[in-house]
Parts: structure tokens; C-alpha cells; sequence
């Protein structure tokens, strides 16, 4: 069987492995972008310290971010779910010589409505509590494991083919090099989505802005995803914090940042960066939001970045499956 109809059954079996195990197979992609991000301060340290010295300072320093964006994610979920259940309970209006009775039972029933609603998004939030802890603790054991793993695919990738195994080898070798890139690229976008939403968040008064901009910037290598999971403790504590002028903030700060990040700085900063053109990242997030919901969001760029490299080996032929490299 020639290797690129072999290279499209992995490919394939990966989006269905995919498809029917997200949790778990979305903790390994993000604990490889864990890995890559953290090579990136780390060679900046080697610059002025010892290569080995400066790994050991970047592994701490993200893990210790990592560990604790999910250490706190979901205490301040409840603590101020039972805050906000608080408050709604004590909001009654009482009667009123200058509004129908039909108006005020209608305006206390909404009431209700909206603290079941709150408590059906908790509830549902919570359902998926031991999905997220297993999540979190296979990002980092892959994170940590992610070097061992790359040497275990040095070794035995040529194995994977039949018809040229070296080309196969410098296939994915190329492809995980762009991958690479990518990733680097999505570290300035996380960092400035981190200091937005912390800075922010410390102006207009929302408590919590420390831990909002830290687990922003953690979130946000996975792509476009991160303001989107920081808003549901960010919109509660903009609550617990100024009521519903509070929720407004909030909504007016992941609004502003998130348009910021889709629209100029990720595909800016991407587009230049993989020499894919940033609509064509856009549109493909998209599509592969459609297909596979938020795991698809994580796969979409590195799947445009597959089909780019399998194109040119494969398809076009020449002389790319010639260049030797280490993975």
C-alpha cells in the first residue's frame, strides 16, 4: 500500500478517536501545545543561563500557572455561584400602588426563572467537573511526558510505512516543525490576551483580575477558545463585584479582547507566521467548530497545517521528503 493512502487511514482514525473521546484526546493535543510552550521561554532563558537550568525554571513556571488555573477554576465557580443564588433570593418586589399586580408577579417570576436557569448551568457545569479534572491531570502528565514521547516517535516513526519510511519520517518531522511554529505564534497571542483581560478586569473593578488574566493566558493556547472559558468565572465575579453593571463590564471586556484576538492579533500574528492566509484560519476554525465542537477548535490550524505539508510531499511530489531533521 503506498504511504499517503497510509498516512490518510491515520489521519482519518485520529479524527474519529477524536470524535467519540474529546476530553481525553484534547488533554493530550493541549499537553503538546503545553510542551512547545513551554521550549519557548526556555530558550530565551538558555540565551543567558544554563539550557538545563532554564528548563527547569520554564517547566516550573507553567506548571505552577497551569496547576493553578485549575486549582482555583472551580472553587470560584462555587463560591460565587452561592453568592449569586444568594442575592437572587433576597430580590423580591413587593407590591406597588403604581404597577398592575400582573406586572410585579410577572417581574418575580422572571426572577425565578433566572435563578433556575443559573442553577441548571451549575448543575451542568458540575456534570462535567470529573470529565474536567481527568483533563487536567492528563494535560499535565502529557505535558511532562510529552519529551519522552518525542524520542519514543524518533525512534519507531519510520515503522508507521511501508513504501519509503524516510520520506514518511521527514514528513512528520516537517509537519511537526510547522506545528511548532504555530505554537510559538499563539504565545504572544495568549500573552497579550492575558494582560488584557487581567489589566481590564483591574480597571473596571472586577475582583479576581490576577487569577482572570492568568487563566486567560493559559486558556488561550487553546485557539480562539480562551476568552470564551474565562467569561463564566469572569461574568460571575462581575456580579458578586457590581451587580449587573458588573456583567456588563465583563461582557464589554471578553467582547472587545476577543474581537481583538480573532480578527487582528491571532491572525496577524499566525497569517505571517505559517504563510496561510488569515481567512482561510478563520474559516477552517469554524467548520471544525461545527464538526467537533470545542476539540475542533484545538485540531482546525493543525489540520490546515497537515493537509498544506501532505500536499506538497505527497501530492506535488519533489524534493521535500529528501531534507533530514531531527522531530
Amino acid at each position: 500500500m503506498n504511504d499517503k493512502f497510509l498516512i490518510l487511514i491515520y489521519f482519518i482514525l485520529f479524527l474519529i478517536l477524536i470524535k467519540f473521546s474529546p476530553f481525553v484526546f484534547g488533554a493530550v493535543i493541549i499537553g503538546f501545545y503545553f510542551s512547545i510552550v513551554i521550549d519557548v521561554p526556555a530558550k530565551l532563558l538558555s540565551k543567558k543561563l544554563n539550557k538545563n537550568l532554564s528548563k527547569v525554571i520554564s517547566y516550573t513556571l507553567m506548571l505552577s500557572l497551569i496547576f493553578y488555573s485549575f486549582i482555583t477554576f472551580i472553587p470560584v465557580i462555587l463560591e460565587e455561584g452561592k453568592k449569586i443564588f444568594s442575592e437572587l433570593s433576597k430580590i423580591s418586589i413587593n407590591g406597588n400602588p403604581q404597577l398592575p399586580s400582573w406586572i410585579l408577579d410577572f417581574l418575580n417570576n422572571s426572577n425565578k426563572q433566572i435563578s433556575n436557569f443559573a442553577l441548571n448551568v451549575l448543575n451542568q457545569l458540575f456534570s462535567y467537573t470529573p470529565s474536567i479534572i481527568t483533563m487536567g491531570i492528563l494535560i499535565i502528565v502529557t505535558t511532562l511526558a510529552v519529551s519522552n514521547l518525542k524520542a519514543y516517535l524518533k525512534k519507531n516513526l519510520k515503522s508507521f510505512f511501508v513504501y519509503d519510511p524516510e520520506k514518511g519520517y521527514n514528513f512528520f518531522r516537517s509537519f511537526y516543525k510547522d506545528f511548532e511554529r504555530f505554537v510559538s505564534g499563539q504565545v504572544l497571542v495568549a500573552l497579550f490576551v492575558g494582560i488584557s483581560v487581567g489589566f481590564l478586569c483591574f480597571v473596571f473593578g472586577i475582583k479576581g483580575a490576577l487569577f482572570l488574566g492568568i487563566l486567560s493566558f493559559i486558556t488561550d493556547f487553546i485557539p480562539f477558545l480562551g476568552v470564551i472559558i474565562v467569561s463564566i468565572p469572569m461574568l460571575m465575579l462581575g456580579w458578586t463585584s457590581k451587580g449587573f453593571t458588573g456583567i456588563i463590564l465583563g461582557i464589554i471586556i471578553l467582547v472587545i479582547v476577543n474581537q481583538l484576538e480573532s480578527w487582528f492579533f491571532a491572525p496577524k500574528i499566525q497569517s505571517s507566521n505559517l504563510k496561510i492566509h488569515w481567512f482561510v484560519l478563520i474559516i477552517s476554525l469554524l467548520i471544525f467548530n461545527d464538526f467537533f465542537g470545542f476539540i475542533g477548535i484545538l485540531i482546525a490550524i493543525p489540520t490546515i497545517l497537515f493537509i498544506k505539508k501532505f500536499w506538497k510531499y505527497y501530492i506535488l511530489g519533489g524534493s521535500y521528503g529528501n531534507n533530514r531533521g531531527k522531530v
